[in-house]
Parts: C-alpha cells; structure tokens; sequence
C-alpha cells in the first residue's frame, strides 16, 4: 500500500483543509511553505493559530495535545500566565536596549547556582549559537581544531556539527570511529577534515578517536540524553569514562544541556556526576523566547574576558541577552523547582509504560525509550542504545502514527519524540496511550506489518 492511499493519511488532508491551501500559499514567497525545516513533513504541516496551557489550535479549528512542546522548550506549556505577565511587563519597559541589560543578571545567577559545573555563564541567541561559541571557546583555549562528536547527536546547524546527524550507512564493519557523512549541502570541505564521529555510548569509539586524534582535538560535545538522536539516555559508566579519557588527553568536554535540562534541576549531568567544562544552555531557559547561553568554570569561561586572556573569544549579537527572553527564563526555571520536576518524571514513567504495555499487548515491532519527562516511539525491534538502532525505525509507521495520532488530537514530532510540560495530568497522559492504542488498531485494519514475527 502506497502512503497516499492510507485511511490515516486521507483523514489528515480532509480533516486539514485551511493548512492545505495556507500552505500552498507559504510555498509561493517561502521554499517548502515553512522555515523550520524540522516541522516539514508529508502531505503539509497543520499550521497553528494559537496555544494555551496542553493545548494548541489549528487554522481548521482541530484542538491537540501538545506533547510536542516546540521540541521540548516549552516546559510551561503555552501562554502561562506567569511567564506572560513578566513579559507584558517588560515590553513595556523596552524590548532591547542600546547598553547592557540590568536583567540577564538574575539569569545568570541562577544557572550559576543550580548547575554546579558552572561558575559563570553568558547569553546569546539559540542554542546554535551557544554550541558554535563553546566549540569556538575549546579551540581558544587548546589551541587545536579538530571537534569530537557522537553519531545521531544534534547540536544546532552551525557548520562544523552538521556531520553525523544520523548513522552512517555501511560502516557496519568498521570498529571505533566512523566516516563522515555531511547533515546537509553546503558546507566547507573542512567540516568533515575537522570532524571526529563516534559512537554513543560506546566509550572505545572515544578511546580509538583519542589514540588517533587526540593531540588535535579541541573539544568532544556530548548530550547526556540524545535528543534528536532518539531520546536515548546515556550510559552511566560512558559518561564517567568519557570525562576521564578527556581530562587524561587535555581535550574540552562539552556537555550539550539545550534540551536535557529540563531532566533534573542541576541538568542532567547532576544525575550522573558529570562536571564538564563547558554546557551548552537553550530551549528551557528562555521560557519560550529565543535564547541560548555558553557556561562553565570560571577557568573555562576566562577566555571571554579580553582583560585577562590574550586569546580573547567574542560572543556577540544584537539581542543576545535581551531583557525579555531574560525575564521570561528566569521566570520559567523559577516555577521549574525540585517538585515539579520529580512530577513530570513521574508522569513519564507513566506514559513510558502505558506505551510500552500497548506495545507488548499487540506484539508490535517496536521500542520506547526515554528518561524523565521525555520518551520516542520507534517502529523497530532491535533495542535502541544509539542512533544507529533508531535509524532502523520503519518510516512509513512512524509518518502514519504521527498522522493518525494528529487525526486523534494528539501533537507529537514527526519522528515520534514526546515531552510533557509542567500543566499536563495524569488524565492527558491517558488520553495519549489511548490514542496510540487506536491508532495501532487502524495501522493493523489497514494490513500494515506492525507485529513480531510468530516463532
């Protein structure tokens, strides 16, 4: 059966009309109706109007769940009135100014105090901003080049880290490190002569990259929790031989927190006893505004301040640290306490297992994995430790379920990564198993091969 003969795909398109001609407008002044490319997904997007609280609403007026959260940033849901009213009040004080904003201050001190790696911190735009300025900052201070990075990691679309966004074909027989494949066109030749791909959670992968490479790399950038990778948790004992090896050889660790720390209130690094050198900051942190931020120790971080470096490294921007994304984080990480993160985490080990018992119930061909207030559906059998297994799912099941759990007011990524934010009940959580549920009932009513093989 093709896709577009698919009961699920057709009630998407009757029942998304307006985003259907909306979209077909967007393509006549923007390529492919949208500028996200991480939204686009077959046959168009359903554009939305407006979110609040769980909830977001189309341009056809359809009502979803959204456990999609903006890939995670939104850990408050939509339109919180307490995040708003610190915003309306400092729109009218000004949006941006022409000297230092007094308010990144508070920011700042309070990811000083909450992430023990960090002694001092600084702000910019987005979290590809904050990954392109640690790696920047690494080569100041080792005077190398060459970056470390793990296969299926995302850390923003700056040049030298689109490279093994996902695994790489045919390198099945090869041992440690891996070739690299380029995330995109367009990018210098030097991206992949600087590059150094690893496998996550395989601590030889690091250990034959830093025999090869060691004395030329700058830093390794590693998120404790892949998140676009598949929302596989890292393995205690990687992240612990990880720090040693790179400690050992003088390479910088950078921990990627933009959408893990939301995970634990010192980010996930603090559930492990990771101190890296430098984190990397987005999403969270900005209670829904843009934003993105550089810390680390204060050792680390010295190459910023031109008064006591001769290595100096620029961090710039026209909005980096603006007083509204800075009100509306701080407000975010301050509602975002101890309590509400072990209630979110509960409520995920609830909808992991409400997930996993349909998945064992219908003996379907595939995983769920996930830590805390995240988790992915994955339509494979084989155990997902690393990107490689997560880029076996069946991508004609994972498009259909995001589909038809759209089709059952259900927001979730195209790839099938869920998180929930601090407004969403135990009841919204059932409310997604059982949408799942259905929706594996009509998966098997339209003859799609989703069950184990019988022995």
């Amino acid at each position: 059966m093709q896709i577009v003969d698919s009961a699920i795909f057709k009630t998407f398109v009757a029942s998304n009309q307006r985003s259907k001609l909306h979209a077909e407008r967007a393509r006549q002044v923007i390529p492919t109706g949208m500028s996200r490319a991480l939204l686009r997904h077959p046959p168009f997007p359903a554009y939305s109007a407006s979110g609040a609280g769980v909830h977001t609403t189309d341009l056809d007026g359809n009502v979803r769940l959204d456990f999609h959260g903006n890939y995670a940033a939104l850990i408050h849901g939509h339109a919180h009135p307490q995040i708003s009213a610190a915003v309306t009040d400092q729109l009218s004080r000004g949006s941006a100014y022409s000297s230092p904003a007094s308010q990144e201050l508070r920011l700042a001190e309070h990811l000083c105090s909450r992430v023990k790696s960090v002694q001092r911190v600084l702000f910019n735009n987005s979290g590809t901003e904050a990954v392109l300025v640690a790696l920047r900052a690494a080569r100041a201070l080792t005077g190398r080049s060459r970056i470390g990075k793990f296969e299926g990691g995302y850390h923003g679309f700056s040049d030298y880290v689109m490279v093994g966004g996902h695994a790489t074909h045919g390198a099945e027989a090869m041992r440690g490190l891996l070739p690299i494949a380029a995330d995109t066109h367009g990018l210098p030749p030097s991206v992949k002569t600087d590059a150094v791909l690893m496998r996550y959670n395989d601590i030889d992968s690091v250990r034959t990259a830093i025999e090869r490479y060691g004395t030329e790399m700058a830093a390794i950038i590693v998120e404790p929790m892949l998140g676009s990778g598949g929302v596989i948790p890292a393995k205690a004992e990687f992240l612990t031989a990880l720090r040693e090896e790179t400690f050992r050889a003088g390479i910088v660790l950078i921990c990627d927190e933009v959408i893990t720390l939301r995970q634990a209130y010192g980010g996930l690094q603090s559930s492990y006893a990771l101190e890296p050198d430098l984190t990397t900051f987005a999403k969270i942190i900005g209670g829904g505004f843009p934003i993105g931020a550089v810390g680390g120790s204060a050792s680390a971080m010295s190459v910023f301040d031109e008064q006591i470096t001769d290595r100096h490294v620029a961090n710039l921007g026209t909005f980096s640290a603006n007083p509204v994304s800075a009100v509306a984080g701080i407000t975010a990480l301050e509602l975002l306490d101890e309590a509400a993160i072990m209630r979110l985490a509960r409520l995920g080990d609830r909808a992991r297992q409400g997930l996993i018992d349909v998945v064992r119930r219908h003996s379907l061909r595939a995983q769920i994995t996930g830590l805390g207030s995240m988790f992915q559906i994955h339509w494979t059998p084989d155990p997902v430790t690393d990107a490689r297994a997560a880029d076996s799912a069946d991508p004609n099941l994972k498009l259909l379920t995001f589909l038809g759990l759209a089709n059952r007011g259900i927001q979730t990524s195209m790839r099938g990564m869920c998180c929930l934010s601090t407004p969403m009940r135990e009841s919204d959580v059932e409310t997604l198993v059982a949408a799942f549920e259905d929706t594996v009932h009509e998966l098997s009513h339209e003859g799609l091969d989703i069950r184990m093989s019988r022995p």
